[in-house]
This record gives structure tokens, C-alpha cells and sequence, in this order.
């Protein structure tokens, strides 16, 4: 008898984990096709479950947006492999570049709606933080040789000037906003990048 209901709750575990995936998974996917503010009752037509299932799973929207922040990390930190410094200037540029190229291309869909949900969330401006954090710190390490090279003051300057070229929002804006193809705006990112950095190899 023990075992038999030890055996129920592990099924009833395994298909809750289930569920939840599934249900982070469909906002994912509905996110990627552009639907910026699905309602519960399209993620979980989308996920295969009923409406309520949505928040039997997550207590708030708060914890689902938790949940797709952290498996939308999964899904990209492996593409950023660690970049050498002792390379040339030009080619830790053009290294950076396509990284961050696949990055944003990847990511765009998820950014449009969490700039959306940013004022409103505490989960989605944190999360946002800490992201433009790391690309900032990924930057100043990249670069360090080169930052170095300026006084303390301009020093500042320049790693917050690296940080727009190639913030997401610069990104939109030669994707969206200006209409350049993927080739067209990494070209932009590198020669502004290679400009600041006084690198033009």
C-alpha cells in the first residue's frame, strides 16, 4: 500500500513538472510569434491544459514570468562562449560582434514584450537588470585592454558608449526601425564598436 501510494505521488509530481514546463513553453513560443500580452487562457490553450491549470501551477503571473526568465537564460547563455583577450583587437571585435548578433537576433521577440512588462513587473526589471549587468561586465572584460589604456573618467565614457552600441535597443533600432537586414546591422555594431575603440581592422 505504501509503496503504491508513493508510486501515485511521484506521478502526480512528475506530471505537475509536466505542466509547468509545458506552460512555460507555450508563453515562450507565443512570445516568439509576436504576441507580446498573452492571456492565461491563450497560454494554456497553447500548453494543452485548462485556464486554471495556469495558476494551480504558478501562484502569480510573477512566478510564470520567474519561470520563463529562468529557462529563457538556459536557452541562450550557452551560445556566449568565453571570448580569448589575448586575441587582436580587430578579432575580439568581430568575435563579440557575432556573438552578440546571434544574442539579440535570438532574444528580440522576449525583449519587445519584457520592455512592455517592465514598469508593471518587479521580476521583469530585475531580470532585465541583471542582464544588461552582464553584458556590460562582458564588455569591460572583452575590452579591458583598451579601457585601461584611458584615464579614469573616460575610462567611464567609453564602457557606457560600448554598452549602447550594442544594447538591445540599439539593435531594434537598426533592425526595426532603420529596416537593415541581420548582415546590415552587425556591420553597424562593429564599426561603431571598432570606432570607440579606435580599432579599425
Amino acid at each position: 500500500m505504501e509503496t503504491t501510494a508513493k508510486g501515485a505521488r511521484d506521478g502526480r509530481t512528475v506530471r505537475a513538472e509536466r505542466t509547468r514546463q509545458a506552460l512555460v513553453d507555450a508563453l515562450l513560443a507565443l512570445l516568439y510569434e509576436g504576441q507580446l500580452r498573452p492571456t492565461a487562457e491563450r497560454i494554456a490553450e497553447r500548453a494543452g491544459v485548462s485556464e486554471r491549470s495556469v495558476f494551480q501551477h504558478f501562484a502569480d503571473r510573477e512566478a510564470l514570468y520567474q519561470a520563463v526568465a529562468v529557462e529563457q537564460y538556459e536557452r541562450v547563455a550557452p551560445t556566449l562562449e568565453p571570448i580569448d583577450v589575448s586575441f587582436p583587437l580587430g578579432e575580439r571585435i568581430d568575435v563579440f560582434v557575432e556573438q552578440r548578433t546571434r544574442l539579440l537576433e535570438t532574444v528580440t521577440p522576449v525583449w519587445r514584450a519584457a520592455l512592455l512588462l517592465e514598469p508593471e513587473s518587479e521580476v521583469v526589471s530585475s531580470w532585465l537588470q541583471t542582464t544588461r549587468g552582464r553584458a556590460a561586465t562582458r564588455l569591460e572584460r572583452v575590452f579591458r585592454a583598451e579601457l585601461e589604456q584611458r584615464g579614469p573618467s573616460e575610462r567611464g565614457v567609453l564602457l557606457a558608449a560600448l554598452v549602447a552600441a550594442s544594447a538591445w535597443t540599439s539593435w531594434e533600432a537598426l533592425r526595426a526601425h532603420q529596416s537593415l537586414s541581420v548582415e546590415g546591422a552587425r556591420a553597424a555594431m562593429r564599426a561603431t564598436l571598432a570606432g570607440l575603440l579606435a580599432g579599425e581592422s
